[in-house]
């Protein structure tokens, strides 16, 4: 472990870039999300510009990039994967305007050349504590999924009890608590719970925070940090350090359990990592570097650096960019440390112009092989190709409430016996014939490995009451032929959905989904009740 200390010094104490901007953290909430996008409002959008990150509130990790916006709400595209809900919340880190800047330097100058001033010292204390207000949201909900049919086939039902609690500065303090649990069981299958908790209880994030300066902090619990995501979960102790545009922290603790999601203190992990910010008024770049070591039984399961950079440094275009490097590796039971690309991902978002948005993701990776965890395994991971992936995707706008869009992605692998192609395509009117109805028609084709198959699907939906309730229905018409099988699959799936804000801050959401066939019936039924606080 000597180098890797040796390593993220060097890079600490290598990096002599002078900060060129201030920035400040607010909170904003979703109000509405389309097909395409997500909107934000915020109390001002002063200091924040097109193509800058949006992070949760809750962990912290960029979900969403800036399009559009006007003084009070800002248009977002979200991260690949990102699924957010109405009244989220979402922070920005925006630029801070110059008269509030120079407000705050002439202070902190006064400070600097008054030290002895007890005076002013005890007004700065004040100020600060004034600013460290109690603040507690979060919500509690209950959500179900049934499927039943006329055939064999078992009915399952499912319950989730989900609660996300979080506390800003507990009693007034610098002390913070952040939480997100779900509990899952399924019908008939409670003995599976009750043999281990961790077969329903997972904790995603639960994690104690203290912040002792701007935008440094220590944190204790389980939690996944913004600047590594890309390892998941980390449970125990972080550390992070802000000196103006530079960051580096750290890291000890252990990995959730790889079978059941739970506790596991033999699963020690712990690094090291450093980062640099910039931000200006048009442009933002955001550079990080980890290196992890990751152990089972106190003994080496991998070693890995990781590398993440985003920015809008050119107009109109945002770019985000990973990579993990393995650096060590077992081979006929002697150990090495070497240098070997296990994954890298790219993407890139284009705006020429209004209207349209382009976008393009490059994925390849191989198995990442846990030395420990995977004995039995190592063979056939070693042996493996790396799988990869590209996909294109276009927007357009081709007119006030109308959008188009079309989505193309490859992937392959050089043992696969045919790369897997999918293409999509929809078309969507958001105030049909002027009666506030939105309507999409898309179209899917997907050829895989193991089939051929078309998909092509109707929706409507509309609000109403202010938004306060959403009506949608769609249909779908699904055309599988397996390979090797004598019959194709066609399916006519129709489905119904409600949601509505039953009293202030009480959602209540159901959906009814049924696939109709000549002889059997599958019907689906699901409801979430959320309450928010």
């Amino acid at each position: 472990m000597r180098f890797i200390l040796v390593t993220v010094l060097v890079l600490v104490f290598g990096l002599q870039i002078k900060a060129q901007s201030a920035f400040e953290e607010v909170e904003g909430m979703v109000t509405f999300i389309s097909s395409q996008h997500t909107y934000v409002k915020y109390a001002s959008t002063e200091g924040i510009f097109t193509g800058d990150t949006l992070y949760s509130a809750t962990n912290h990790q960029p979900i969403l990039i800036v399009k559009n916006l006007s003084s009070t709400s800002v248009v977002c595209t979200p991260f690949p994967s990102i699924s957010l809900k109405i009244n989220d919340k979402i922070i920005a880190k925006r630029i801070i305007p110059t008269k509030k800047l120079q407000q705050n330097k002439a202070i902190k100058k006064d400070t600097l050349f008054s030290t002895t001033d007890t005076t002013l010292q005890n007004i700065d204390e004040k100020s600060k504590a004034s600013t460290q207000k109690q603040i507690v949201n979060g919500r509690f909900g209950i959500s179900g999924y049934s499927g039943f049919s006329n055939t064999p086939v078992h009915n399952s039902t499912v319950l989730n009890y989900g609660l996300s609690l979080n506390i800003l500065n507990i009693a007034d303090s610098k002390f913070s608590l952040e939480s997100n649990i779900l509990f899952r069981h399924e019908q008939g299958e409670w003995s599976n719970v009750q043999q281990n908790i961790f077969n329903g209880l997972k904790i995603y994030h639960l994690a104690l925070k203290y912040d002792w300066k701007d935008h440094s902090y220590v944190s204790f619990g389980r939690s996944i940090n913004p600047n590594i995501s890309s390892i998941g979960a980390i449970d125990g102790l972080q550390v992070e350090k802000t000196f103006k545009n530079i960051f580096t922290g750290g890291f000890i603790g252990s990995r959730p359990d790889y079978m059941d999601y739970g506790f596991n203190f033999n699963l020690l992990q712990y690094g090291l990592y450093v980062g640099h910010v910039m931000q200006h008024p048009k442009r933002n770049m955001r550079n990080s570097i980890a290196i992890v070591e990751q152990n089972n039984h106190s003994k080496t399961d991998r070693r890995f650096l990781y590398f993440q950079h985003s920015s809008s440094f050119i107009k109109n275009v945002f770019v985000f960019y990973s990579l993990e490097l393995d650096l060590y590796k077992v081979v006929n039971e002697q150990k090495q440390n070497t240098v070997s690309l296990t994954s890298t991902y790219l993407s890139l978002r284009y705006r020429p112009f209004k209207k349209l948005t382009l976008s393009a993701t490059y994925d390849s990776r191989k198995n990442a092989i846990y030395y420990e965890t995977d004995k039995l395994f190592l063979s056939s991971l070693i042996e493996s190709e790396a799988r990869q992936g590209l996909s294109l995707q276009g927007n357009y706008t081709i007119f006030k409430n109308l959008y188009t869009g079309a989505r193309v992605g490859y992937r392959f692998q050089k043992k696969d016996a045919r790369p897997a192609k999918n293409a999509y395509w929809f078309i969507t009117h958001g105030n049909l014939f002027k009666s506030e109805i939105s309507a999409t028609l898309s179209a899917t084709v997907l050829e895989t490995i193991y089939l051929n198959g078309n998909v092509y699907a109707i929706r409507f939906s509309r609000g109403f009451l202010s938004g306060k309730m959403y009506l949608s229905g769609g249909y779908s018409f699904v055309n599988y032929k397996i390979l090797h099988a004598e019959l194709p699959l066609k399916q006519h799936i129709a489905d119904v959905n409600i949601s509505a804000e039953i009293i202030p801050k009480v959602n209540f959401s159901l959906n009814f989904e049924s696939d109709f066939e000549r002889q059997n019936k599958f019907y689906r039924l699901s409801f979430q009740l959320r309450k928010r606080f």
